[in-house]
């Protein structure tokens, strides 16, 4: 049946009613079904079938491909906009209730059923009604249209997402929103609103950008490559960047040289934003190490070590970016883990704003508008995710703590019976000889029943440590110079003077002063800090107990819990602690770093004793064993620092306790001690090592100078014997000079330079090579050996040269009469480095050859990975007519016998 179409009445002069409905047509692309509205005048535009007005929200059209739309435009489009009266209304052979329908602008057919409010592109079936699902809010979808540039404005405009029939009329189209509105974290921009509003309560969001934490794969414009410098090397098998879960690392580069391990991301920011990530490297000091480039451009040096995960930030503009985090290894050496890690990384600029925040897991929550979830405090709870609040375990205002529960729980768990080691003893400063006995919970209290804490209780003041002398109600460092060997309660006569060559050696003793009070005391003072490094911890660092400290309970499967303790050295020193280990994985140990320098000892010792244990890795009780450690300090400012090392996968966003585990892994330090401490009380007399004196009442040895030895625990040095010298400091012998020179009494070198180089072999021959010295001037060089890849320096008679060719690892250059530089060049560093090959010269004649020339033995160079120490022979032919010459290799001969 066929009907006429009238156009509707909008009160819209034609002329603008026709170019709206041109402009409607042309943002109908995203679109299938959707209100038609007049942009100049906002009014609803309907049209009527018949007797009956039609309006196009009650057509159920499926959306087409948009992308295929946005490139076809509204020509290959129908005007759903708004159904023009002049459609024609043809085929009456379709299936009865169906009517094709044609827009006479865009000459688009499509069939619509009246009765059942549905419409299709294609030709419709006789039973076709019946198998179309009834429509849902949920099929109902949006988007919005491009931005108008002359206006800067844009539209939002609903549709049906699937062929469906019976659905409620569309919302109408929201037009006249301000484009390109960027929204803040913490804020979305809520569909059709013309600003950001706040994220609701159990919500976050981080602005208009992305945060990869997940590594579980490579996410999407990310790729790694590893590139060595020397094509030599190209056999090597090499990773690039490696995923682990919750991080990824550099890829195993132990052993190899010049190579870069290089983690790319291309990305397009729509507007100026900035690129953050957390890493932290343990490499070569200096050499090498991780540097982040943007678009070629390195934007972060390369930095070789933060053993704590530190964050990094760059302003990025819009545009296309390449993003490179690369791995940088030189052409030698190796210390700490060799590696870098980044845990997350996190780029705003993608979008301008996010249309909804995103829910926080279980175990968390957030307050309006949160830029990231919180977890649930200790004690509470959320088993659900999207909480604003957290859930108590026990109910408000109970003293029953039969439940409890870690930071981050999803539930609470039952409480344990309490034992003795959930009790923390503390005492009160002393006061008339006595002091307050106190008892308490261990937090958090994650125990109901069984032991309780004791009354308090008056007790005796407890003795001053050995070291120290009471003074009233506080204890005190015996003075400088002064020792107590034994724990005391006496005043200062306790402590006693040391002789000449001995000194009071000061340490300092951190047990039995665990407690919470003094604990928080050594972190005010900034003596102390602890901290979490990576993954979940439960108490955010170590925890006091009192005679001991340990790294806590509820702690995830991953987690770097470190300590550290600044430290102020006036001599070389040691320090000591004993410690205990309970894990059941023998990756989970204990790390101790001086400085930067990570002591391999303590993790050897560690896995000795687990390999040694037989230990069953399906047991749950783990396997525990205690230890004592001591390693060297030298004199200064040094930062000590204990990491109980974690290494497991684990979820950042749920389940990432372990808090069932009644003797999970864990680290407990009983004591700390550091000697020769500038501030601290000494126990005994320590006679002055090799190279050291004292006066009586000292607490310093005081190196020899150069020139001067000393063999160990006298009061003055002796001076260097003629022939012999001593060029360093704290000398403990001198040594001998090289054959054919010579040294006055108390020499710091032998008589060696431009003005007194000469070797006497008889009355008749005398070698005078002053005239080779390059003082303020280049060495002798390079003398090129291809065969090992070397170089060679030589300045004969003076060990002061103007290049910096001889220049050590640490760009000084090296105060030698010859070095030895490898050619193996580093692109990134720039530069290459040399050894020096002696600091003492000896002449010998040659065999059988007195006055054709001599040897010249320079010795005394640094030592080898071997042990031993470099040394270079120089054979040099004497011809009185043929100038200074230039030093070259022997033919046929090796440079180096036996690699150093």
């Amino acid at each position: 049946m066929q009907e006429e179409l009238a156009e509707g009445r909008s009160g819209v002069p034609p002329a603008r009613r026709r170019l709206a409905h041109l402009t409607a047509s042309l943002l109908g692309m995203f679109l299938v079904v959707q209100v038609s509205m007049s942009p100049a005048e906002g009014h609803v535009r309907q049209r009527t079938l018949g007797k009956r007005e039609m309006n196009s929200s009650n057509l159920h059209l499926p959306h087409r491909n948009p992308k295929r739309f946005q490139n076809l435009r509204a020509a290959q489009n129908p005007s759903h906009w708004g159904l023009r009266a002049d459609a024609g209304a043809l085929n009456p052979g379709l299936p009865q209730g169906w009517t094709e329908m044609k827009d006479p602008i865009t000459h688009q057919s499509y069939y619509y059923n009246a009765d059942n409010s549905v419409a299709t592109w294609t030709i419709p079936q006789p039973d076709m009604v019946s198998s179309i699902k009834d429509c849902k809010d949920s099929d109902i979808h949006t988007s919005y249209t491009s931005c108008d540039e002359s206006t800067s404005t844009r539209s939002l405009t609903y549709f049906y997402s699937t062929l469906c029939k019976k659905g409620k009329a569309l919302p109408p189209t929201v037009v006249n929103l301000p484009c390109n509105i960027t929204c803040n974290a913490g804020q979305y921009l809520p569909l059709g609103k013309p600003s950001c509003s706040p994220c609701e309560p159990g919500t976050y969001s981080i602005g208009g950008g992305e945060k990869y934490m997940n590594w579980e794969s490579l996410p999407s414009g990310f790729s790694t490559a590893c590139k060595f410098q020397l094509e030599a090397d190209n056999d090597q098998s090499c990773t690039g960047w490696v995923l682990n879960g919750t991080y990824l690392h550099s890829g195993e580069l132990r052993g190899k040289r010049l190579v870069d391990s290089t983690l790319t991301m291309k990305v397009e920011l729509i507007r100026s934003g900035s690129v953050t990530f957390e890493y932290k490297v343990d490499a070569e000091r200096r050499w090498d190490g991780l540097y982040f480039a943007v678009d070629g451009e390195t934007v972060m040096q390369m930095d070789s070590y933060e053993f704590k995960y530190t964050q990094f930030t760059w302003p990025l503009t819009a545009g296309l970016h390449t993003l490179q985090w690369v791995y940088h290894k030189d052409v030698a050496y190796e210390m700490g883990e060799d590696r870098a890690r980044i845990r997350s990384i996190q780029v705003i600029g993608m979008q301008y704003n996010t249309e909804s925040c995103l829910v926080c897991p279980k175990g968390h929550y957030s307050t309006p508008g949160s830029a990231e979830c919180l977890k649930c405090p200790i004690n509470t709870y959320a088993d659900k995710s999207g909480t604003a609040s957290c859930t108590p375990c026990n109910a408000a205002g109970s003293h029953d703590s039969a439940k409890y529960s870690l930071p981050g729980a999803i539930e609470c768990k039952p409480a344990k019976p309490c034992v003795d080691s959930d009790i923390l003893v503390t005492y009160s400063d002393c006061n008339n000889g006595k002091r307050t006995r106190h008892e308490s919970y261990v937090e958090p209290k994650i125990c109901n029943g069984g032991v309780q804490p004791k009354p308090d209780m008056q007790v005796d003041c407890s003795p001053c440590e050995r070291g120290e002398y009471r003074q009233g109600a506080v204890c005190n460092y015996c003075p400088a110079g002064k020792y107590n060997p034994n724990p005391t309660r006496s005043g200062i006569e306790v402590c006693k003077s040391c002789p000449k060559g001995f000194v009071a050696l000061k340490l300092r003793y951190y047990d039995q002063q665990f407690t919470p009070a003094m604990f928080k005391r050594y972190i005010e003072r900034g003596e102390m800090q602890t901290g979490c490094a990576n993954g979940f911890c439960a108490q955010n660092g170590w925890r006091a107990l009192g005679s001991s400290l340990d790294t806590g309970v509820g702690n995830g499967d991953v987690a770097d819990i470190w300590l550290s303790a600044r430290v102020v050295l006036e001599t070389s020193g040691q320090v000591f602690f004993n410690y205990s280990t309970r894990v059941r994985n023998s990756e989970n140990r204990l790390q101790f770093f001086v400085d930067d320098d990570r002591i391999w000892g303590v993790e050897t010792q560690q896995l000795y004793a687990y390999e040694d244990s037989g230990y069953d890795s399906t047991a749950t009780t783990g396997f525990e064993s205690r230890f004592t450690f001591a390693a060297d300090v030298p004199p200064g400012s040094h930062v000590l620092t204990w990491v109980f090392h974690k290494e497991r996968e684990y979820s950042w966003m749920e389940g990432d306790t372990n808090s069932q585990a009644v003797k999970e892994d864990r680290a407990v330090i009983d004591s700390i001690v550091v000697t020769g401490v500038q501030d601290g009380g000494a126990i005994e007399c320590v006679a002055c090592p090799p190279g050291y004196v004292s006066d009586e009442q000292a607490s310093i040895c005081a190196p020899c100078p150069p020139g001067k030895f000393a063999t160990g625990g006298g009061s003055s040095c002796a001076p260097c014997a003629a022939g012999t010298f001593t060029s360093s400091p704290g000398s403990s012998s001198c040594r001998q000079c090289g054959h054919g020179t010579i040294s006055h009494i108390g020499a710091s070198s032998c008589d060696v330079s431009p003005s007194n180089c000469r070797y006497t072999v008889d009355d008749e021959t005398i070698y005078d090579l002053g005239g080779l010295a390059r003082v303020g001037q280049p060495m002798w060089g390079p003398v090129v050996d291809s065969n090992n890849s070397m170089n060679y320096y030589i300045n004969i008679c003076s060990q002061s040269h103007a290049n910096g060719t001889c220049a050590g690892r640490g760009g000084d250059a090296a105060r030698s009469f010859a070095c030895q530089e490898s050619t193996l060049y580093d692109d990134f560093n720039d530069n290459a480095f040399a050894v020096s090959l002696g600091d003492t010269i000896a002449f010998y004649t040659l065999p059988q050859q007195p006055r054709k020339g001599l040897m010249v033995s320079i010795q005394g160079g640094e030592k080898c990975w071997t042990g031993g120490k470099r040394s270079l022979n120089i054979t040099m032919y004497c011809d009185p007519e043929a100038g200074p010459g230039f030093p070259t290799l022997i033919p046929g001969k090796p440079v180096e016998q036996k690699k150093c």
